[in-house]
C-alpha cells in the first residue's frame, strides 16, 4: 500500500457547507438557495467569533510604520467651503481636529490650515476652493501655533486589526546595525494623564485606540495608535508591531476556500453544523454543540507558540 504523498486537502466553502448540512441531517438534494445564504452568513459570524476568542496564529503578521511626518497628497477636492486631501493609508499620520498643517506644492491651497475633520488617510479644512485635482509632489507638514514643524503622535492602523500584540521601535541611524527597543501598551486613562503629550523623544509606550472603521461609521477616524513621547524623527525611525488581524471573509464565489489551516477543519465543520442546525434541525443542536466545543478545544491546544515560559518574583524595584 502506498500513501498519497500529498498535503493538499483544502475543501472549498461549498464543500464544507455541504458536509456541515450532512452533520445536521440535511441531505444535499434538499439544499436550496436559502440554505446556502444562511450558511454564508453563519460562516462569517463563526469566523468573527473565532477572532474574538483569542490569538489565531495564522492571522498574526508584522506591520511597519515609518515616522514620515510629511505624507504625499494623492487627491485634492473642494466644494467651495471645505477642501479634503487624501494620502496613503494605513500606517500613516492622523492629523487630529484643531491641529495645524501646512500644505506645499498644490498651487491651489498652499499655506497653513486648521484641521476641521480627519480620518484614516484624509484631512479636511476650510477653503473656498472648488474642484478636484491630483497634485504632483504636494505634501502635508504638521506645524505648531508658531508655524514650526512638529511631530505627529498618532498613526492610522489597518481596520482589519483585532489587537496589537508586541511592539517595538527601530533606530536606523546606523544602517548597518539597526537597534530595536520594545515598547509597552498603556490605557486611554494613562495616556490622558500625561501632561505634555507633544514631548519629543524616543517612544516608550503606545496606546491602541480601537475605533470603528470609517467605512462602517461616518465621522470615525478609524483605529489608530498613539505613541509617547512623540517621535522626534532622529532617535527613532520606525514603529513595528505584531498584530492579530481578522480572518478573511468566506464566500462561495469561484470555489473560494475558508482562511483556516488544516488543523482547524474539523472544528470549523462542527461549529458551522451547530449554527446551521439551530435554523434547520433544532433537534440536532444539542448533539452538535458538545462536538463543536470539543473540536475547538483540540484545535486551540495546538494554536500556541511552543516556547518556554518563566515566572519569577520581583526582588527589587525597577526604578532607583
Amino acid at each position: 500500500m502506498t500513501t498519497s504523498g500529498a498535503y493538499n486537502f483544502n475543501p472549498s466553502l461549498g464543500e464544507l457547507v455541504l458536509y456541515a448540512y450532512n452533520l445536521c441531517e440535511v441531505r444535499n438534494t434538499a439544499i436550496a438557495q436559502e440554505h446556502m445564504e444562511a450558511a454564508r452568513m453563519a460562516s462569517n459570524m463563526l469566523l468573527a467569533t473565532w477572532s474574538n476568542r483569542g490569538v489565531n496564529l495564522w492571522t498574526v503578521d508584522l506591520q511597519q510604520v515609518y515616522f514620515d511626518q510629511t505624507p504625499t497628497i494623492l487627491t485634492l477636492s473642494g466644494d467651495g467651503k471645505t477642501v479634503t486631501l487624501t494620502y496613503a493609508t494605513p500606517n500613516t499620520p492622523i492629523y487630529t481636529v484643531g491641529t495645524q498643517i501646512t500644505i506645499y506644492n498644490t498651487g491651489l491651497v498652499d499655506g497653513t490650515q486648521t484641521v476641521t475633520a480627519s480620518s484614516n488617510g484624509s484631512v479636511s479644512f476650510a477653503s473656498s476652493y472648488s474642484g478636484t485635482s491630483i497634485p504632483s509632489g504636494a505634501t502635508i507638514v504638521p506645524v505648531n501655533q508658531f508655524g514650526i514643524q512638529t511631530s505627529v503622535t498618532t498613526y492610522s492602523v489597518d481596520p482589519s486589526t483585532v489587537v496589537i500584540l508586541d511592539a517595538y521601535v527601530t533606530n536606523t541611524s546606523n544602517e548597518n546595525n539597526p537597534i530595536d527597543r520594545i515598547i509597552l501598551p498603556i490605557s486611554r486613562t494613562e495616556y490622558a494623564s500625561y501632561p505634555n503629550k507633544q514631548q519629543q523623544g524616543f517612544p516608550t509606550v503606545f496606546w491602541f485606540d480601537r475605533l470603528i472603521s470609517s467605512s462602517r461609521s461616518t465621522g470615525s477616524s478609524g483605529p489608530q495608535v498613539t505613541l509617547w513621547p512623540a517621535p522626534d524623527g532622529t532617535s527613532s525611525q520606525y514603529f513595528k508591531y505584531y498584530r492579530v488581524r481578522q480572518i478573511q471573509d468566506s464566500n462561495f464565489t469561484s470555489g473560494q476556500t475558508v482562511e483556516i489551516p488544516y488543523l482547524w477543519m474539523e472544528a470549523y465543520a462542527y461549529a458551522l453544523a451547530h449554527r446551521l442546525s439551530i435554523i434547520w434541525n433544532p433537534q440536532k443542536s444539542m448533539i452538535l454543540k458538545p462536538l463543536a466545543d470539543e473540536a475547538y478545544e483540540i484545535a486551540a491546544e495546538q494554536n500556541v507558540e511552543q516556547a518556554q515560559q518563566y515566572i519569577s518574583p520581583q526582588i527589587q524595584g525597577y526604578f532607583r
